[in-house]
Order: structure tokens, then sequence, then C-alpha cells
């Protein structure tokens, strides 16, 4: 009878586990016929690394949209499609924020802008009225001064809570992963008094296989009270929950065959740029809350011939920008992967996505898609769907 009975559990843990496989599935994104298209103003370029969907308590949802060129933020209203209303910001006079190079939407009286100045944050309304300045104190991360950067795509910074500014502190060097250990990575902002504090939580040690240091560019994310990490150039994302230490999870795309490298910045603009392109990288990620998943944009290398050596610098830019490939990773609540797509080739823009009640809308904005229009700002739906019996 002894020896019965572990037989026994051993054979229902077993029968138990065929059930759970049978019962498993993953997940892929597919496209559908469900497509938005906006109209851009004559003075406005069609792609953007700065795009923000934004849901009102009421219902009103609108897709706003960072005019570079024009110092503008415009509004399109997610019912009708067209142009609500926009925001300009003056780089003269005494008024003046310079260029506008990110901006942030707690709700319409509290939207956080960043611009060239990098130790200044501004608030302002959805009348463009500025109603405080955040300048950055004389606090010391390391050997440098703080600063501020940030993209709603690849380098999202700012998270606003309850008066609280959380910003992501970026570094202007490339340490290796011992020395990173010594930066901290988050600083909090008082919005009444502009009391600044650097917080404890240190990088982790990201690195290339050979210790070697690489891009340490991350997006930071508040989802149920946990700040997650996601850096461009490591395969991990890190979860905080009091921004004193991290738990790292492991999440590489099953596309990533290269090590992430840091190329020799001295050697020139199209040596560069042909490395970046070749050595994969991470970028956006974005929560579903609609169907509690999350979304990671991954870029695999791909092989550059010898013939990007005689681009021009532009068209170096729109090459570097504009990724022929990528594949988007399907993640559950705990972040285990449960599936990833890899999208055609050349077709859907990697800085343009966001996420609503319908599903991912993805821009179509890529300058080598044939249907390209630089008069249109246009999205595809994709569903989120089941595939049986296979394993991630």
């Amino acid at each position: 009878m002894r020896n019965i009975l572990p037989l026994t559990i051993i054979t229902i843990i077993y029968f138990c586990s065929c059930m759970r496989n049978q019962d498993k599935s993953s997940f892929t994104l597919l496209p559908t016929d469900s497509k938005i298209v906006f109209t851009v103003p004559k003075d406005c370029k069609n792609t953007t690394s700065c795009l923000q969907y934004y849901a009102e308590p009421d219902g009103n949802a609108f897709l706003c949209y960072l005019n570079r060129d024009k110092n503008k933020i415009l509004f399109y209203n997610m019912n009708t499609l067209e142009l609500s209303f926009e925001i300009e910001m003056p780089q003269k006079g005494p008024n003046v924020v310079g260029r506008i190079s990110s901006f942030v939407i707690h709700n319409f009286d509290t939207i956080m802008l960043t611009t060239g100045q990098m130790n200044v944050l501004y608030l302002i309304d959805s009348s463009g009225v500025i109603k405080n300045k955040y300048p950055a104190d004389n606090i010391m991360n390391g050997a440098y001064n703080i600063y501020y950067c940030n993209s709603p795509s690849t380098h999202r910074n700012l998270i606003i809570k309850n008066g609280t500014i959380y910003v992501g502190m970026h570094l202007l060097t490339f340490p290796d992963p011992e020395e990173i250990q010594l930066f901290k990575i988050c600083l909090r902002i008082n919005m009444k008094n502009n009391e600044q504090q650097l917080l404890p939580l240190a990088y982790p040690p990201i690195g290339s296989i050979d210790k070697k240091p690489v891009y340490n560019y991350f997006s930071t994310h508040l989802i149920d009270n946990k700040f997650i990490y996601n850096f461009i150039s490591s395969h991990d994302l890190y979860i905080s929950k009091n921004l004193e230490n991290f738990r790292k999870v492991p999440v590489k795309s099953k596309f990533m065959k290269k090590d992430f490298l840091l190329p020799d910045l001295r050697s020139g603009y199209h040596s560069v740029i042909k490395s970046n392109l070749e050595h994969g990288t991470y970028g956006m990620f974005l929560n579903d809350s609609y169907r509690n998943v999350f979304y990671r944009f991954a870029y695999p290398g791909v092989k550059m011939n010898s013939s990007i050596m005689s681009l021009n610098i532009p068209e170096l830019i729109n090459l570097n920008e504009f990724r022929s490939v990528f594949s988007i990773m399907i993640l559950d609540s705990n972040l285990e992967i449960i599936g990833e797509q890899l999208l055609p080739e050349n077709t859907y823009n990697k800085n343009m996505a966001f996420v609503n009640e319908n599903g991912l809308y993805i821009s179509t904005n890529h300058p080598q898609n044939p249907e390209f229009n630089p008069d249109s700002l246009k999205f595809e739906l994709f569903k989120l769907g089941r595939i049986k019996n296979k394993d991630y």
C-alpha cells in the first residue's frame, strides 16, 4: 500500500499536466479590414515619435499627436476622426518653452511637456497656458547633473500620480554593467513645491554577454502600483514595487539572434547606423488593460550591405527611424510570453501604435509602404487571436 500511494500521486500529476498542455493556448495578432484615417494639416508631417491615446472620464477619446516642426499638439476626436483642436506653444516671447520634444497628458488640466531645455519640465493645460515650471535641482546622479528626457514611443519616462511626478533618469554616458549600478534611475518631484528627490533604485547591471556597455535607454510604466522598466538593450523586464530594488523577468524575443552591441560612436554616422540596424533592440511597451495583456515591440537585426555607406544623412535617418522589420511580443498579466507576431516587411510604423477597447492599432505610415500617403494618418486594427496547443 505504501508503494501504491506515491505511484498514484505521480499518475494524477502526470494526467493533470497533460490536461493543462491540451488546454494551453498561445496568442497572435490578427490584422483586420478595420482602418481609421485622419487628415493631416498641410504644415504637418504624417509621422511622429510622440503619440498618445487619451480617453476622458466621460468617454470622449482623442488621438494626440505632436507636430514638432510647428510646435503644436494636435487632438483628433476618435468618434469623428476630425481634428478637434490644437495647442501651439510659442518659441519666442515671454511665454516661450522652446521646441517641444514630447508631451504626456494626465488630463486636460495637466499636460506635461519636455522641450529642448532638458533641465525644465513645463505644466500646461489644453489652452496652452503655462501653469507651472519644474526646473531641475542641482542634483548629481553619479558624476552628472540630472536632466529630463521623454518620448512616448521608446523612452516614455514621465509618470504622474497623486500630485507626484516620477521621472526616469537617462544617462549622458554608457557605463559597463558594473559601473551602471552606481547611477539612480528615478527622480520624484512634488508638483506643489517642486521638492525633488533622487530615489534609491539604481540601474540594473545591463550589458552585453561579454560584460560590455550597451545602449541604456529605457521606458517606465506604472501598472497596478508596480513600476515596469523596459530597456531597449535587455531581454529582461525589471519590476519594482518600492523604487528601492528590482525583480527581473526574462522576456526574450525569439527573433533576436545577435547580442546587443554599442557601436564605436566615433566611427561615423554611417557605421553607427549600420551597426544599430544589424543588432537588435526592443522598443515600445504597451499595456492592453482591456484584454489583460502587454505588447513588447522587438527589432531583430537585419543584414545591411555596403550600399548603406553611400546614403546621405536624411536617408540614413529614415532607415533607422522606419525599421523594415519588427515583431510584437504578447505577454500575459505575469509578463510571461504567450505569443509573438512578426509583421510584414516595410509595412508598419514601429513608433506609432496605441490600444483602445477595439484592440491594437498600428500605423501603416511607413515610407516604403505602397499605400503611404503624406496627407493621411492611417492605422490598422489588430485583434488578439488564440492559437491552440502551441508553446512559446
